[in-house]
């Protein structure tokens, strides 16, 4: 046992410090140091002085010495939170004097410094050493201390856990197995470093003997190349030596070569051409022998008739002779005429065959000019041809037939006068056109790419690793690990929603970190995109309205607190502490594009799903939403997955018989009479926070959320037994009916109670919501007054007219005016294309109000 003997002052007025300590150790005690010694990291003997008791009296320790035994080091808890120090923890000793003990128990320590540790702490033994009777094994009594020096804060204590808190205790444990963790990384490095280096100097010396080797090789490679040069070039010697012996055998010999043979032959022939060339075959006449003498006295080519005798003269053998009389040959008439008559019928038909060929030469011009037409704007392109089934013609042998046409060139910029426009180009252009480029605004674009993504249907098909995916805004691409189509509605509309799970971690959502989970939402039945995600903004609105900020407490009961003390407030409700939209979804307006073409305008939610709300997987955390229930009845508790009316979204543990068995408590509860309201909340309000169900049953008459009310809200356990209530799926609000025909009036003031003809078809009022929902008929029945006062409330304040515009506004504006008309264009069937808008959706509130001042709230003050 210990306490403090002194008043705390800054100094202590120039006295150590005292603590007393009880050697019989009853019980056990933690306690702060820090104001009675300043003791830091590196102190060196440090003094504090400690009075000894037995069982309450004072122990006389006079000539006894003060001794101090324990360990340094760092530390960790094992499983039964027994403090565990590292197996290279230092031992520490310490022996004082006498004197450093006096009367009155008191003993003066000063702490070796070792005991003020950097890291880890010190586990040991303090007491009193009496070795007056000269024994060789003096007695030692004392107690079992820790102490450790904290940044400005020290810590001793006996007898006792060392950890202040589970968190403490477990940075510290991961601290340790840090610190072994690097202790065993640092040997494995070690060890790793000198395989290494032998490996290395292993290669090193593989690859000096193999380089060695091939150079060994290489140099007997060049010896073998250098001797078979030698021996050609020897060879070729010998080979030079007996041509030129042939060469002076052919000069002394006057021996004819052949290329010289061939060059005389060559001349000869030349000769007899140009000889021939001037031989006159025809006969000349010449005056008589005497004048051809004279005229050709050497002699001339060819026959020469003498005039006067009509003898024919040739130069034959050097001179001239009289070869005696010329007799030449003649046709008679009788040959000539048929001849003659031939060769007029020959004349008519060459004139017909040049009109005919002068026919064709006009054709083969014609043809010339288109064939140059063709080659300025065209291509010969090689042709294979085909049968009418697609089929090659070959010829016998196998080989395909082919040949050549002319390909007409295109314009495929699209830009050039005097040629055809590509067709490709044409249809790229087109696209062009009606792409409404996102990009180009400021607007997130999530870009998906797959062919597989049209044959999504519904939620049975999940493509796993098949969709590749970017989003500049967030800087993140890859392939989706799952993709799949979300809602049961969705799944029967031309535009699908779909859930989807990135390959990485993000932060999107600031408020709840890292996730990759997540939903894009086409909003199909909403062409403002803003509903759904407003309406989830306009609940939190509601819902902040209760925040209360409460001193913080640990599970354990302790108060949390900073470093000077002071403890620390938060708001402590676990569904308001969770983020704006107190447990409904959050999101934000996106532009999708499928295989790089425009799939319409979405909004990027976060998904129904235990991040939504922060739950962590631990037992007690749960979240169920309403499929089709008045809550009449009890759950399906045989099916562990699915009730049948409402379907677990999240479950922190495996087993989810707890979550039926508690949300069948709320039921039986919900379904007992009570005979007023303070028996009613007696047995509800453990079971149901009576806050957010009152809340949730104002906010959906005044919005008309005719499909919430027997499904599409949520509810949320924290602590397995008492349920909250959060909205969910609001897009089919401020007068949005389920078939699409008609806009619901704001001032309907439908009595008919049927869910699917009357109130779906005509709106809500709290009557009708009452007549179907347990739950909201038992908060009509007992809280009516507190249901009107808090309608009136919330359409002063978070709700009012003015306030629900300005969200919508701030909303829709971050889409632009084209990016709608292309969502328009991109889905033809899409309903209320030119009704629904902020400006409609704020109009159509505006009269809602009104409707309902006047009928519920005029004796309640209002006009």
């Amino acid at each position: 046992m210990a306490d403090n003997l002194v008043k705390v002052t800054h100094d202590n007025n120039g006295h150590f410090y005292r603590i007393k300590m009880d050697l019989a150790k009853e019980g056990s005690e933690i306690w702060d140091l820090t104001p009675y010694f300043k003791g830091r990291v590196g102190d060196n003997r440090f003094g504090l002085q400690v009075v000894w008791t037995y069982q309450g009296r004072l122990l006389d320790t006079t000539d006894m010495k003060p001794y101090i035994e324990g360990n340094v080091g760092n530390y960790s808890f094992d499983d039964k939170k027994d403090l565990q120090l590292a197996p290279d923890a230092a031992t520490v000793r310490y022996t004082g004097n006498p004197s450093d003990c006096q009367s009155g128990g008191r003993a003066t320590y000063y702490f070796p410094e070792q005991m003020f540790p950097r890291d880890g702490i010190f586990k040991g033994y303090i007491g009193l050493l009496d070795d007056r009777d000269d024994s060789s094994q003096p007695h030692i009594s004392g107690v079992t201390v820790w102490f450790r020096v904290l940044p400005g804060i020290a810590q001793m204590g006996h007898a006792c856990d060392v950890y202040v808190s589970e968190l403490e205790k477990a940075l510290q444990n991961f601290k340790e197995t840090l610190r072994q963790h690097n202790i065993d990384y640092e040997s494995q490095l070690n060890s790793n470093n000198a395989t290494f280096q032998h490996q290395l100097q292993q290669v090193i010396s593989d690859a000096r003997n193999t380089y060695n080797s091939q150079v060994a090789n290489s140099r007997d490679a060049m010896n073998a190349l250098d001797a078979e040069v030698k021996a050609n070039r020897a060879e070729l010697t010998n080979i030079n030596d007996h041509l030129a012996g042939v060469e002076q055998q052919i000069a002394i010999h006057d021996i004819v070569t052949i290329p010289q043979h061939q060059e005389d032959l060559k001349n000869i022939s030349n000769a007899i051409d140009e000889r021939l060339a001037n031989v006159k075959t025809a006969p000349v006449a010449v005056e008589n022998a005497t004048t051809l003498q004279q005229q050709y006295p050497n002699g001339a080519d060819g026959i020469f008739i003498a005039a006067d005798t009509g003898h024919k003269w040739l130069w034959l053998s050097g001179q001239w002779t009289d070869c005696g009389q010329y007799q030449a040959i003649g046709i008679s008439d009788e040959l000539i005429q048929p001849i003659k008559r031939q060769q007029l019928i020959d004349e008519e038909n060459i004139a017909t065959n040049s009109n005919l060929i002068n026919q064709h030469t006009d054709r083969i011009k014609e043809n010339i000019t288109h064939i140059q037409n063709l080659e300025g704007a065209g291509q010969l392109t090689d042709i294979l041809i085909t049968d009418q089934a697609g089929n090659h013609i070959t010829d016998n042998y196998g080989n395909r037939i082919g040949g050549y046409k002319w390909l007409p060139l295109t314009d495929v910029t699209l830009t050039q006068a005097g040629l055809p426009a590509d067709g490709q180009a044409v249809g790229e252009a087109i696209t062009d056109i009606l792409d409404p480029h996102a990009e180009r605004y400021d607007i997130p674009v999530l870009y998906l790419y797959s062919e597989l993504i049209p044959s999504l249907k519904d939620k049975s098909i999940t493509l796993e690793n098949k969709v590749k995916y970017k989003f500049p805004k967030y800087g993140i691409s890859g392939v989706l690990k799952k993709l799949k189509v979300q809602g049961r509605t969705s799944a029967g509309l031309p535009e699908k929603n779909y859930t989807l799970n990135f390959d990485k971690k993000t932060t999107i959502f600031s408020d709840f970190g890292y996730q990759n989970k997540y939903v894009i939402k086409a909003n199909y039945t909403d062409f403002s995109q803003a509903k759904n995600v407003v309406s989830a903004k306009v609940w939190g609105a509601v819902r902040h309205q209760h925040d209360a900020f409460e001193t913080i407490q640990t599970n354990a009961g302790d108060y949390l607190t900073d470093e000077a003390g002071n403890h620390i407030q938060g708001i402590c409700d676990p569904q308001l502490s969770i983020s704006k939209t107190a447990g409904a979804i959050d999101g934000f307006p996106i532009a999708l594009y499928v295989n790089d073409k425009f799939a319409g305008l979405y909004t990027f939610n976060i998904p129904k799903d235990g991040w939504m709300a922060k739950m962590p997987n631990k037992d007690g955390y749960a979240m169920v939403s309403v499929d089709w229930s008045s809550l009449d009845h009890q759950v399906d508790t045989t099916n562990t997955s699915d009730f049948g009316d409402v379907e677990i979204e999240f479950c922190g543990t495996k087993d989810t018989a707890w979550v039926q068995k508690s949300f069948n408590d709320l039921i039986t509860a919900l379904n007992q009479d009570y005979t007023d309201q303070s028996h009613f909340d007696m047995a509800i309000d453990p079971l149901l926070d009576l806050d957010s169900a009152i809340d949730y049953y104002c906010y959906s008459v005044l919005i008309d959320n005719i499909d919430g009310i027997n499904s599409n809200f949520i509810f949320q356990t924290f602590d397995k037994t008492k349920w909250y209530i959060a909205a969910y799926d609001l897009d089919k609000t401020y007068g949005t009916t389920t078939d699409f025909e008609t806009v619901i009036r704001p001032n309907s003031d439908n009595q008919n109670a049927d869910l699917q003809q009357g109130i779906k078809r005509y709106g809500i009022t709290f009557e009708n919501m009452a007549k179907n929902s347990k739950l909201f008929s038992q908060l009509w029945k007992h809280h009516e007054d507190d249901v009107l006062n808090r309608t009136k409330e919330l359409i002063s304040t978070v709700m009012s007219p003015g306030e629900i515009a300005c969200t919508f506004y701030d909303f829709t504006q971050k889409i632009p005016l084209a990016l709608y008309n292309a969502d328009a264009k991109r889905w033809s069937q899409k309903p209320y294309t030119s009704l629904l808008n902020s400006n409609q959706i704020s109009l159509w509130y505006s009269q809602r109000i009104n409707f309902i001042k006047q009928k519920y709230l005029s004796d309640k003050g209002e006009k």
